[in-house]
Order: C-alpha cells, then sequence, then structure tokens
C-alpha cells in the first residue's frame, strides 16, 4: 500500500480525532489538548477549516451523536491529568458552525462514550485517576462510571460508579455491540452493557499493564486478535488471540505508545499504531502467520490518534500527529493494481 499525505494543517498539540458524515455534509475534526481550538474540515468544500471552539480545549474524547451532527466532547483535561475541572460539553451543529455549551462536570474523565440502544442512550465514563495531589500521584485509582445521556434535557442521568478501581485508566474501545474494552495498570477489562434484565458487568481478561488497545482478525482465522500498548503510555506491543493468550510481543523500540487501531484495507486486515517518542514513526501492522510486520508510513510525526475513513469510494488514514503540530490526512491506494 501507498500513503501519499493530500492534506495538512497545523494545531498545536492535536489529539482527539472524528469523522461526521450525515444530513449530506461530511466533517473530520481535530481537537487540541492545549488550551488551543477543535477544528472542523469540510471534506466536501476543499478541507475548508471551521473553528468550532477557539480555545479551552483539554479534549481526549469526542464521541458523535447518532444520526446528527452533533457531538459531546471533552473539555479541560489538560496534560500532566491535572483535570480536576474537567467537562464534557454538547457541540450542536446550527447548520453553517457550531454552538458549544457544557453539560456535566466530570473530573478526571479521560475517555467516555454514548451507546445508543433500544430505550435510549448509555453513558460510559473513565476516569485517569480519582484525585491527584500532583502529576505522577497514582495513588486514588480511576473509576468506571455508567448512567444515561438524556438528548431532551442535554444532560447525563443516573450516573453511578461500579465496583472497581482501575490505576492509570488510559483506553477505551468499543469491542461488539454488547460490549467495550478498558484498559489500566491491572490489566484489560470488558464492560458488559446491560442485556436481559441483568447489570452492567465488567471482567477482567488479562493482568499485563496496557495503555490502549486495538482488535481485528489479522490472521484470517475466523477469529479476533487484540494488539496492546504495553506499559502506560508504553514502548512495547503484545498481540494476543482471542482468548487472551500471548502470540508475539516486541522489547521495546516505540516509546510512548499512543495511536491505535484497525481496518480492512484492499480486502486485507491492518493495525495502525503509532508513538510520540524517539524517531515517532506512523505504521501499519500485518500478522497474517501471527508475528507482527512493521511498515512505516512516515517518522517524525508522533501521532496520538489515527482512523481510516471512505470518500467517494477512497480509503483515507486521518491522524493527529501531535508531536509536530498538525493535522495529516493520507489517501490510501493499493500499490498491487
Amino acid at each position: 500500500m501507498r500513503f501519499s499525505k493530500v492534506f495538512k494543517d497545523e494545531l498545536d498539540h492535536g489529539y482527539a480525532i472524528l469523522r461526521m458524515n450525515e444530513l449530506r455534509r461530511d466533517f473530520v475534526l481535530i481537537a487540541s489538548e492545549e488550551n488551543r481550538p477543535c477544528y472542523a474540515y469540510d471534506l466536501d468544500d476543499n478541507y475548508r477549516r471551521i473553528t468550532v471552539w477557539p480555545d479551552v480545549g483539554g479534549t481526549m474524547t469526542m464521541v458523535q451523536l447518532p444520526g446528527t451532527l452533533d457531538f459531546l466532547a471533552t473539555q479541560r483535561f489538560y496534560p500532566g491529568f491535572n483535570s480536576k475541572t474537567c467537562r464534557i460539553v454538547h457541540a450542536h451543529f446550527n447548520g453553517k458552525d457550531w454552538d458549544v455549551k457544557p453539560i456535566a462536570d466530570t473530573p478526571y474523565i479521560h475517555r467516555f462514550d454514548v451507546i445508543k440502544h433500544d430505550g435510549g442512550y448509555w453513558y460510559v465514563g473513565c476516569s485517569i485517576a480519582n484525585s491527584k495531589k500532583f502529576t505522577d500521584d497514582w495513588s486514588d485509582p480511576g473509576k468506571v462510571f455508567v448512567g444515561s445521556y438524556d438528548p431532551v434535557a442535554d444532560c447525563l442521568k443516573d450516573v453511578r460508579e461500579l465496583d472497581i478501581r482501575i490505576t492509570k485508566n488510559h483506553g477505551y474501545r468499543r469491542e461488539t455491540p454488547t460490549t467495550s474494552l478498558i484498559t489500566g495498570h491491572e490489566g484489560i477489562f470488558r464492560l458488559h452493557y446491560p442485556h436481559d434484565g441483568e447489570d452492567w458487568r465488567i471482567e477482567r481478561l488479562a493482568e499485563d499493564e496496557t495503555s490502549d488497545i486495538a482488535m481485528i482478525d489479522i490472521d484470517g482465522d475466523g477469529h479476533q486478535e487484540y494488539l496492546a500498548i504495553q506499559g502506560f503510555h508504553g514502548d512495547h506491543l503484545r498481540l494476543y488471540d482471542d482468548q487472551f493468550q500471548t502470540l508475539d510481543a516486541t522489547s521495546g523500540g516505540s516509546p510512548f505508545g499512543h495511536a491505535i487501531d484497525s481496518e480492512i484495507l484492499f480486502g486485507k486486515p491492518y493495525f495502525l499504531f503509532g508513538y510520540r517518542g524517539g524517531d515517532q514513526k506512523l505504521m501499519t501492522i500485518t500478522a497474517p502467520d501471527r508475528k507482527m510486520h512493521k511498515t512505516v508510513i512516515e517518522s517524525g510525526v508522533g501521532p496520538s490518534n489515527v482512523t481510516v475513513f471512505r470518500k467517494d469510494d477512497e480509503d483515507y488514514l486521518l491522524s493527529a500527529n501531535r508531536e509536530s503540530n498538525s493535522i495529516a490526512i493520507y489517501h490510501i491506494t493499493d500499490e498491487e493494481k
């Protein structure tokens, strides 16, 4: 495959990203983790930039409300995890740009999700810590909160904490229509959504300290495999099978691992991975033989988050290249054609 950079713009410490394609409009968004803007780029108007908010920032997560061009986002989760004043805001699309208003105070919430179900929307919030006296104070582990989002009242309701504490909880990812994965110092956890009268349930899948995780059937055996960044912002990767038995692991070489995702491209499965230390590479990873094979897309960019999107029957990679203070979009083509 070939990755050709087709668009780039500057943003100080760009972090959270989102693609929204609804109501005959098509945007990608990036928000800074500093006291800096959130930008939207119109994919139907030559990447025309729209400022969603000019400052505040500290944005770790953006979640689209299904069927709309509205989204919820964290703000004030500033670097150094100094996030006691973190909040969630609602960005409402008014046909031209976005009206933004706070809807909840959510101290230390690093990742959150709003999950549509038959009865409305569930809310899941994961805090990186419960309190902090200083940046590296991890003595009060984070919590997992559940509840609901009320779109009429535009607020979170019935929010409560589950009976678990997770230290350095950094990663969250939807896994299936009924489960999500949560990661931290104590390992990898599966969160089961309420079902058939059962309440929320969480189980531990692996005990290895994990920062972030992605999954795909990487070897074509009909079962998902999982790629995990090990250690908090760690420097090594571990590939698991669907029973969380180790298939392959690296011994280092990717300091401050951060960006991770997975996608089928031209009929083949890939992991996407990037790290923010050292030579700050963005790469693809394949493992048809259950061993990791890396191909570098670009060095010296230090991505924080990545995702693949499709536009006009073509594939593109969106990357928040945090360490180079930029957003980049790469056109993906098949070299075999």
